[in-house]
């Protein structure tokens, strides 16, 4: 049997898209910034095992109804979202953004910067109030 790299990647986007698979990636991406900010490499290994391990298929319960699994099923939708809509300058400009950003925040981990990760948490913040008061009818 002979798998395509396209049924390959479509696999493992399906099962990324799982609860508990997203959960054990996402803990996977705080080991990595762990690994930075101490300039460990067993913790970047540990990090990349457990990033590997949300790939296969995971034999655990149903994720039970909450808060985090919330968080997850709409991370999971705006992914699905995000990634069906059309390469305009808007996507590619946001893209940008976001890569710039993750190579800012990988730089300030690993010189270990406290006044450029406490602007990323100001921003954070900052980004979590806008998104409140457009909910709750107010725009900026």
């Amino acid at each position: 049997m002979t798998v395509t790299p396209s049924e390959l990647f479509a696999l493992a986007l399906s099962r990324h898209r799982q609860p508990w698979n997203f959960t054990v990636q996402l803990a996977a991406l705080a080991l990595f910034g762990l690994a930075l900010l101490l300039h460990s490499f067993l913790v970047f290994a540990a990090g990349l095992i457990l990033f590997g391990f949300g790939f296969f298929e995971l034999p655990l319960p149903e994720m039970s109804d909450g808060r985090w699994r919330r968080v997850v099923q709409a991370s999971v939708e705006w992914e699905k979202n995000w990634s069906v809509l059309p390469w305009t300058f808007a996507k590619w400009a946001g893209l940008c953004f976001v890569l710039l950003a993750c190579c800012l925040l990988v730089w300030a981990l690993w010189t270990r910067d406290l006044a450029v990760l406490a602007l990323f948490v100001a921003f954070g913040y900052l980004a979590r109030v806008v998104a409140e008061n457009r909910a709750g009818g107010i725009d900026p």
